[in-house]
């Protein structure tokens, strides 16, 4: 069996570090396996670590817009994965610590993304009153 999980200090470093199936993470000396024989490691600051996840409400119209902090500290080029069960959400702003979600009064109409659906125009009707979006931030490439 295979010592495949690790939290806290390898060599001189802490952290938590995960091998690939049949690799210990860590030899005899306590010595970490090499980098592409690991599944996760967190001092590494690559795609996929997730920052933050959650589920928040969103309400319709321009002035319920709903900023969602996930760090203090600035994360480069994160990544913002909504879900909103087929609802409508516009994902308006990513900053490196926070993102905006907003609702619009109605959905938008085919034409104001200059098509057309057989020669005419759809009719953009009324959004839901409030509308969940299951969302997850993920660390980006520095």
């Amino acid at each position: 069996m295979s010592r495949r999980v690790l939290l806290g200090k390898a060599g001189s470093d802490y952290g938590l570090f995960i091998s690939k199936i049949g690799v210990d993470v860590v030899d005899n000396s306590g010595n970490l396996c090499n980098n592409d024989l690991m599944i996760f490691d967190s001092r590494e600051k690559g795609y996929t670590q997730v920052i933050k996840k959650g589920t928040i409400n969103v309400s319709r119209g321009s002035s319920n817009a709903v900023t969602t902090t996930f760090s203090s500290i600035a994360i480069p080029n994160p990544v913002v994965i909504i879900y909103a069960d087929g609802n409508y959400i516009e994902l308006t702003s990513v900053s490196t610590t926070a993102f905006i979600l907003s609702v619009p009064n109605t959905y938008p109409t085919v034409s104001s993304y200059g098509y057309s659906v057989y020669g005419s125009n759809t009719t953009a009707g009324p959004t839901p009153n409030t509308t969940t979006v299951n969302y997850i931030v993920l660390r980006g490439y520095a």
